[in-house]
């Protein structure tokens, strides 16, 4: 009943009608069994239009209040932060870190336990659909795996739906001889040798990477999928420049590096503590596809901002990763990258002349495993976090936004999760350049600042924790090579090395051969 005028409503016909629906509402409840639910709907209502500015929580150091940032729980991607600062870049990633997380299902809360459904970033484009063979144009956003993939493994009856299958292919972090499939996954070293990683459930730990809309439409719009392209533009004088987000404006470009765990076992309590998703793996020992679950345990987001041209780098790792002497934490179910009691491994597989060899996995923390996936299933490898937390920004951070996430949605595998450290730029030096620069380009440390002096993720950049930071990697990066211009295979690729991946119109085999091994993190 619509109030339109005061003077004509009769309220007490209006009361009586509230009283009789109330009645009418206990009766119901009463005669309807009541059943008991652990995770209710309220506990996952999503923080939909109505409801968003409920859900929503200051964010800011203990020691840097005066700049809080306001974190909303939503799918709304921020473009920049007002303000820069570590607290302020630490609360940015956060933001980020929500919304990048948020369902796709509507219907779904913010990191119910055991739902296996998409979240926002899982919905981007894998850097290998974007780059299509003899360098065509790339499919619809959206599409997560390509026809030509899809068609080779079509003899296994593996049904792929092209937005909707998650392909896994890659167990290596960089080095070819050690990817499953022919592709690089441009992960973390060592570079010469075998750089997988080994859960303590003896499965391996599988990378992807994907870009978002705005690097896709930078790609495609300006053909930039095809290297030949890339080299006509460097040579028109015209650099490689990815679009930079805005403060309550455009997104920017951004790279997601994601390390997912198998899971065996999908229904034990322990993984109430993950994002879980369903999969589609290439085995390393069988070289078939298969069907398994699969924990999130590491995710790099890298965005491009207005306040930082030269990238804000933000790692995030599930809780259980590693052990750290610093971490006085509860870890129930014990981590997933070290066991207190490990015991060496001795591990035999024929070499390529059909010789056995014996060789041992140790102990011995951070230490590469000593031969390559495909000559032997995975073993458990030993790791430790090498740098503590940082504990002026990031630690105090963490525990705010974790106990938010606990207050908004108690049962949130998101509480589970914190952030290592944003590396950011307090004076950037690398503003919207005119001309096409060569790599490596000038960047010193002292231009480039985080929390702690190394910023390292264990499931990402388990053996480099002492040496390199992000952004000392990345500035190696390249536009793709060609080898009718090789002379401009050296042109800087604005921190990016998914660029490098485009390919040309080719009938040969030649671009194997000029594929550059430049240092990737």
């Amino acid at each position: 009943m619509p109030i339109q005028n005061t003077n004509t409503f009769n309220f007490h016909n209006f009361n009586k009608m509230k009283a009789l629906k109330f009645k009418m509402a206990l009766l119901l409840l009463m005669s309807t069994p009541f059943i008991y639910q652990k995770y209710t709907d309220q506990n996952y209502k999503n923080s939909s239009t109505e409801n968003a500015a409920a859900n929503s929580c200051s964010c800011y150091s203990p020691n840097n209040q005066l700049n809080a940032v306001t974190i909303y729980f939503n799918d709304d991607v921020p473009g920049d932060v007002a303000t820069v600062g570590q607290s302020q870049l630490n609360c940015f990633a956060w933001q980020e870190f929500i919304a990048l997380n948020w369902p796709v299902n509507t219907q779904k809360g913010f990191g119910e336990p055991f739902y296996t459904g998409p979240v926002q970033w899982e919905t981007y484009m894998p850097s290998n659909v974007l780059f299509q063979k003899n360098g065509v144009a790339p499919p619809d956003w959206g599409t997560l795996v390509t026809d030509e993939y899809a068609k080779k493994f079509k003899t296994q009856r593996l049904l792929f739906n092209k937005n909707k299958t998650k392909l896994l292919t890659f167990t290596a972090k960089f080095d070819p001889n050690d990817t499953i499939s022919d592709l690089s996954s441009h992960q973390a070293a060592p570079f010469n040798g075998p750089n997988w990683l080994g859960a303590q459930n003896s499965t391996n730990i599988w990378y992807e990477i994907l870009i978002n809309q705005d690097y896709y439409d930078f790609v495609v719009e300006n053909g930039y999928y095809n290297a030949i392209t890339q080299h006509d533009s460097v040579k028109a004088g015209v650099p490689i420049y990815f679009p930079e987000g805005q403060f309550r404006g455009n997104v920017g470009a951004i790279e997601l590096k994601a390390a997912w765990m198998e899971v065996s076992n999908p229904k034990a309590p322990q993984w109430a503590r993950y994002k879980l998703s369903i999969a589609t793996v290439l085995d390393g020992v069988t070289k078939k596809l298969r069907t398994t679950t699969v924990a999130l345990v590491g995710l790099h987001i890298l965005h491009k901002t207005q306040s930082q041209p030269t990238w804000a780098w933000a790692t995030f790792e599930q809780v259980d990763n590693a052990y750290s002497p610093a971490d006085t934490s509860s870890h129930p179910f014990g981590y997933n990258f070290y066991n207190a009691s490990c015991s060496p491994q001795n591990v035999t597989y024929k070499k390529a002349n059909g010789q056995d060899t014996t060789v041992t996995v140790t102990c011995t923390p951070n230490t590469p495993p000593p031969y390559y996936l495909k000559s032997a299933g995975p073993r458990p490898i030993q790791i430790t976090r090498a740098n503590a937390i940082d504990s002026v920004a990031a630690r105090p951070i963490n525990a705010l936004m974790q106990s938010n996430i606990r207050n908004f949605y108690p049962n949130s595998v998101w509480q589970y999760y914190q952030l290592v450290d944003v590396i950011w730029s307090a004076t950037p030096a690398q503003r919207q350049p005119t001309t096409p620069q060569q790599s490596p380009i000038s960047l010193t440390s002292a231009g480039m600042t985080s929390g702690t002096k190394i910023v390292a993720n264990t499931s990402l950049e388990s053996y480099v924790q002492t040496s390199k930071t992000c952004y000392q990697c990345h500035v190696f990066s390249t536009i793709a090579p060609y080898p009718g211009d090789s002379i401009n295979d050296n042109v800087f690729g604005d921190m990016s090395f998914v660029i490098d991946n485009a390919q040309y119109p080719s009938t040969t085999t030649e671009k194997s051969v000029y594929r550059k091994k430049g240092k990737k993190k």
